[in-house]
């Protein structure tokens, strides 16, 4: 039976029968979320009325649920966050081919697909899409902004036993067939004159790309802060990064090892790095994407820091097989 949800303080509702976030983005009402495992949080609600099983198998009539972990038990009413600046999105599913790729690392490779002349394929810096290669359905944020291309960019880590790092990491070629299906999340750079902190760990530093090619093209003129953390020096594949930083007086790069490897740099915890190098985040908008694990320490941290919840977005990468 489907059941009646609206969504305050926005007032826009759906019809919901299995999964509550599932079935929002099926009927284009795009709720915040990010990894849709239940790890990181960030499609947190609160029920105000009726009753809603949560992951746990329990009936929640008041209090706190994760939509993308629950389903309607009646007709319900949500304080969710709603992103109407997305509700006119297409999600489609595209055909694309492999104009180049480059092995960046021993275990990262940079893929530019380009999609047919005919495709219009709309998207927000941030957001990522499903990429389908042979069978194998796994997601990636998007790490180019309109402006620098006319197709996307992937950046893939090699997950130990993956099934599409297998695939990508031993059979690519120029020219091969892939599908991709998207764009999706809600990972994107709010309107506002705050200023900005991007935190990324490992292949995080894609969306974040993305937004800082955007904000660069759109000529942006707000303070920005970007901390990189990788395991080890070479691991920092993107030259970019600092050559942002020198052509523009307004974006600060820092990278931050957490390995024990010789490093003349910033060494320790990424989201630490933040925390010594500014005394109140009360002013600032901050944009995180790496590990659950990261994500949470830096948003206790962070908020510890003044900065207030509303102003912290993220997006979470949970490695698949």
């Amino acid at each position: 039976m489907a059941y009646r949800i609206e969504i305050q303080p926005s007032g826009v509702h759906f019809q919901s029968e299995n999964n509550l976030l599932d079935d929002a983005l099926d009927q284009s009402i795009p709720l915040e979320h990010s990894c849709k495992t239940g790890e990181c949080g960030t499609c947190s609600a609160e029920v105000i009325f009726g009753d809603i099983e949560n992951e746990n198998d329990e009936i929640v009539s008041q209090g706190a649920i994760l939509t993308c972990q629950s389903r309607a038990l009646s007709d319900a009413i949500l304080k969710a966050k709603y992103y109407p600046e997305l509700a006119s999105q297409q999600i489609q599913t595209l055909p694309s081919k492999v104009a180049s790729f480059d092995y960046v690392t021993a275990d990262i490779i940079v893929i530019k697909l380009r999609f047919p002349p005919t495709a219009k394929f709309d998207f927000l810096p941030g957001q990522y899409v499903d990429l389908n290669f042979k069978g194998i359905k796994r997601s990636y944020s998007i790490a180019n902004a309109k402006q620098v291309s006319d197709g996307i960019e992937l950046h893939i880590r090699k997950v130990a036993e993956g099934k599409m790092s297998e695939a990508v990491f031993s059979g690519l070629k120029e020219g091969l067939l892939m599908r991709l299906e998207g764009p999706k999340g809600t990972f994107f750079v709010r309107e506002s004159n705050k200023p900005i902190i991007f935190l990324a760990g490992g292949t995080g530093i894609a969306p974040v790309k993305a937004m800082i090619e955007d904000l660069v093209a759109n000529e942006s003129k707000r303070e920005i802060h970007i901390y990189w953390g990788m395991n080890n020096p070479s691991a920092f594949y993107l030259d970019k990064l600092q050559q942002f930083a020198e052509e523009n007086s307004n974006i600060y790069y820092t990278p931050v090892l957490s390995g024990e490897e010789q490093w003349d740099g910033r060494m320790g915890f990424v989201h630490q790095a933040v925390c010594d190098d500014f005394e109140s985040l009360n002013e600032y908008q901050v944009y995180a994407c790496g590990s659950p694990l990261m994500i949470n320490a830096a948003k206790i941290s962070f908020i510890e820091k003044q900065l207030s919840k509303e102003q912290f977005f993220s997006d979470a990468f949970t490695p698949a097989k």
